[in-house]
């Protein structure tokens, strides 16, 4: 017994020696003495003898943990039904996290990652930020508002974390405001070193006291005083083609501080009028979303109702400044001219939307005093002609070469129109020949597009009654005599109605009838795509030619192609139909000369036009005769009507 109890002692000796070791603070030992501490502590020795060799529990990342007896320790829970928190800005309150323990173990929280320092949490897990956070200052690592932070719950053995996202909103009460207008202007670009001023009226900027100076991006900031109804620009140039836009006045009527303004020609149209901002966007054909006073078109022209307000800001730019040249005024004051505009447009009728429309400038013409007729008629062509090309795009800055071409040779034109010196080559060339006359008159280096490179191209459709014949527009090609007559420039495609008819049925190209055989097929050096079935005539084109099926013979018997320089009005059906069509061309004489779009509406009769109808010829169309019904809008529309297309073949 006793040798056991001094074993005991031994080990218990032993025992707290290593507490001492361990722990490092001062274990009194009783020497001889020890063996009176078994009486006493004999149960506390067990217990702390077991705890130490019986293998206890612990450690974090949860689970559970054993005692030695087969309890187990479980792993609080967080838990929170969404992670995402959002909090307004200018306050310190975030989220409180829910947790749970299985065994009622006190909780105890923690918090790391990136955005943690910015944060507090309670004992009872309330999440504070330590300085409320301001939306337009973002503080959080990746400074975009969303903070970031993992919480950890813990019962001091085992533990759950979670990250939670902090998304921070604006408080738009506190938003900043000045005293003062900033924005920009734009013309055909942004205008550059243009004088901007605020006036009670629209009379410029000579007495006004706030001016500013417009940035090379057009930028301005101008103190705002009490009673500005009006802001002004006046001149400015373009840095990249260095134009010059001298005696020029845009406006912006109702001017706020709160948001950045556009001051433009559409925005001067406004002010000039007295349509509201969406009549005026109906009237234009603009996207009833675009925001003429605030949204910056030239900052996305990949965006295609941004891209239609660039257009009609370069071609207002070239329409006022022709107005004071055809008109000779000496009117420094240039809104008069968006007066005039907005007058016309106000007044127009029909669905016609487009500043090009041969009918509206020839209106415009008439309305400010222009009644000489040769002046009316060629003017109103080379003008109309020109703003039917002008077009935006987001790949290069084309549309400032429109516009200073406009402000330069073009008027230079008109101006030459009005005192009868004018070269009568010079107005045909602008008037049908518009994209070279360009490329003549501009110091652009790059390619201008046709827009309406689409009015010399006739597409036919092509089905097939198995083996036996194609149908051409639904007429059976193999027993009627269809030709199809065509000239130099012009583009035919043949579209099949399903996938099926050209797999089965190869359509080819040949100067000889029925050619199965494609002995005398023709390629893509007279013209003919065999991959996308058009033909693009040019002066290698043969003057006949026969489609065919290059498997089945008989398919297409009776018709053939025919390359004239005219057309012939006894050769062609113009008067089976008495209902109106689309004549896709180019208005070659007459009130209207120069029209070119897609939406004529024409009626096929030779008969006497009467009252209710006028003639026309077209370009595209030379030796024909058309009748167009009186006082319509469908001269240079750049909208495609409903209207079936007129087609030059023999038979509809």
């Amino acid at each position: 017994k006793m040798k056991t109890k001094s074993a005991v002692l031994n080990i218990f000796t032993s025992y707290f020696a290593k507490i001492h070791e361990n722990f490092e603070y001062p274990v009194v030992l009783f020497g001889a003495n020890m063996h009176l501490l078994y009486k006493n502590f004999s149960q506390l020795f067990i217990v702390i003898f077991l705890v130490s060799c019986g293998g206890g529990g612990g450690g974090g990342g949860g689970g559970n943990a054993g005692d030695g007896y087969g309890n187990t320790n479980n792993a609080p829970t967080i838990n929170n039904s969404s992670l995402a928190i959002s909090v307004i800005e200018n306050q310190t309150s975030a989220f409180t996290v829910s947790a749970s323990d299985p065994d009622g173990d006190s909780i105890s929280f923690s918090i790391s990652d990136n955005d943690s320092a910015l944060f507090n949490i309670s004992t009872g897990g309330v999440v504070t930020f330590i300085t409320a956070p301001d939306f337009e200052i973002p503080t959080d690592a990746n400074a975009d508002n969303v903070y970031t932070l993992t919480v950890q719950a813990s019962d001091g053995s085992l533990s759950d974390s979670k990250v939670f996202d902090v998304t921070v909103t604006n408080d738009t009460s506190d938003d900043v405001t000045t005293s003062a207008y900033d924005g920009k202007v734009i013309g055909a670009s942004y205008m550059q070193s243009a004088s901007v001023c605020t006036f009670a009226n629209n009379t410029g900027c000579d007495d006004a006291t706030n001016t500013s100076t417009t940035a090379e991006d057009g930028t301005f900031s101008l103190s705002a005083e009490d009673g500005n109804t009006i802001i002004n620009s006046i001149n400015g140039f373009d840095p990249d083609t260095n134009t010059q836009f001298d005696n020029i006045q845009l406006s912006i009527d109702a001017p706020v501080t709160d948001q950045n303004i556009i001051v433009s020609p559409l925005s001067s149209l406004h002010a000039a009028g007295t349509l509201s901002y969406q009549d005026l966007k109906a009237k234009l054909g603009i996207d009833e979303n675009f925001m003429i006073r605030f949204d910056d078109p030239m900052s996305s022209l990949s965006d295609a109702a941004s891209n239609k307000a660039a257009v009609i800001n370069t071609q207002l730019m070239i329409l006022a400044k022709s107005l004071e040249v055809l008109t000779s005024s000496t009117d420094s004051n240039f809104s008069a001219r968006f007066i005039e505009i907005a007058s016309s447009i106000n007044s127009r009728s029909g669905n016609e939307t487009t500043l090009g429309d041969t009918t509206f400038i020839r209106n415009l013409l008439l309305e400010v005093g222009i009644d000489n007729n040769a002046v009316l008629e060629n003017s109103s062509a080379a003008l109309s002609s020109f703003l039917q090309k002008v077009y935006a795009e987001s790949t290069d800055n084309a549309h400032i070469y429109f516009a200073s071409s406009g402000w330069g040779n073009l008027n230079t034109l008109l101006e030459q129109i009005v005192a009868g010196t004018a070269n009568q080559a010079d107005i045909d060339n602008i008037t049908f020949n518009t994209i070279n006359w360009l490329n003549d008159n501009s110091t652009f280096s790059g390619t201008f597009n046709d827009v309406e490179e689409g009015i010399q191209t006739t597409s036919y459709s092509v089905g097939n009654s198995g083996s036996s014949y194609y149908t051409i527009d639904n007429v059976n090609a193999d027993s009627t005599e269809l030709i199809i007559y065509a000239k130099v420039g012009d583009k035919i495609q043949f579209k099949p109605t399903s996938s099926s008819v050209f797999a089965g049925h190869p359509f080819e190209m040949s100067t000889l009838k029925d050619d199965t055989s494609g002995t005398q097929n023709i390629g893509s050096a007279e013209g003919w795509d065999q991959n996308n079935n058009t033909l693009t005539v040019s002066s290698s084109t043969p003057t006949t030619l026969y489609p065919h099926c290059g498997v089945h013979s008989g398919m297409y018997t009776n018709g053939k192609i025919e390359i004239v320089e005219s057309f012939t009005s006894n050769l062609i059906d113009i008067e089976s139909s008495t209902s109106s069509l689309q004549v896709k061309g180019t208005v070659l004489s007459g009130p209207y000369k120069g029209a070119s779009g897609f939406t004529y509406k024409v009626y096929l009769r030779t008969a006497d036009a009467g009252s209710s109808q006028h003639e026309h010829t077209f370009d595209e169309y030379p030796g024909l005769t058309f009748f167009m019904p009186a006082d319509q809008g469908y001269h240079g529309s750049s909208t495609q009507s409903e209207d079936a297309v007129f087609k030059t073949k023999s038979h509809y």
